[in-house]
């Protein structure tokens, strides 16, 4: 936990990164107000409700994951090569600390925020979404809807687990800050796939279909499983400390 915070705190002296995680912790909740609660409280219940809510649910949730692995990935991409620029990667390997603590130090100070980024923007954007309903005087509704709640809470975790410790593998291997950076949008592309799977089942129906939702959920899920098996093993195997002192 020792070097956890204190990476933590290192990433957070960026302002790169304090700037991502505060536009981002706002970017959420807005984008589901806007998406679900205005057009919610501006049409009339019936079978446009129904598509419009099978048209954005899968969209908004998945942003909200996308969102919430930006600063994970952002944080474990300076995780090494961060260390190595402002000269203190030096002192850090010489604690006693085992390579496996190290790793898990460097694991956990991307996890924190982007679990609580994670966690603060779903229930925020309940509860706005909502509070939007509850002013036009329309019916509640469930935000995240079940296939969203499977994506936020079990998907998104996974996803955020995978893209740390590749992350942090592409860190220990480049010698700058933003050469790691530029790993960043392959890992979030992944979130595509609940996000535009279930649009793209929905082109030339006029009824929407909750299992295709389901379907392209489970996908992501199996695409997180293999990410985070492979590259933790990977990053296990990686991370060794006589390496990353062979190149300071």
């Amino acid at each position: 936990m020792i070097v956890a915070m204190a990476d933590l705190g290192m990433a957070l002296d960026l302002k790169i990164i304090k700037g991502t995680l505060i536009a981002l912790a706002i970017l959420g909740p807005v984008f589901a107000v806007l998406c679900i609660g205005v057009p919610l409280a501006l049409i009339e219940l019936g079978p446009d409700t129904n598509m419009l809510l099978a048209f954005v649910m899968p969209m908004v949730t998945s942003m909200i994951g996308m969102l919430s692995l930006v600063p994970a990935a952002y944080i474990s991409a300076n995780s090494i090569v961060g260390e190595r620029e402002q000269n203190t990667l030096e002192p850090l390997l010489s604690t006693p600390l085992t390579d496996r603590e190290l790793l898990w130090g460097k694991i956990l100070s991307s996890l924190i925020p982007s679990a609580l980024l994670l966690a603060s923007q779903t229930l925020t954007s309940s509860i706005g979404v909502n509070i939007v309903l509850i002013l036009a005087r329309r019916p509640l509704i469930m935000f995240p809807d079940l296939p969203g709640l499977f994506l936020l809470a079990v998907v998104a975790p996974l996803l955020i687990l995978a893209a740390v410790s590749m992350m942090i593998i592409i860190s220990g291997k480049v010698s700058r800050v933003y050469e790691a950076y530029q790993g960043v949008g392959a890992i979030v592309l992944v979130f595509m796939i609940p996000m535009l799977g279930p649009l793209l089942t929905m082109i030339g129906t006029d009824t929407p279909n909750p299992t295709q939702t389901w379907l392209w959920n489970l996908f992501t899920f199996l695409v997180a499983v293999v990410l985070v098996c492979s590259s933790w093993t990977i990053a296990v195997r990686r991370f060794n400390r006589n390496q990353m002192v062979s190149r300071i």
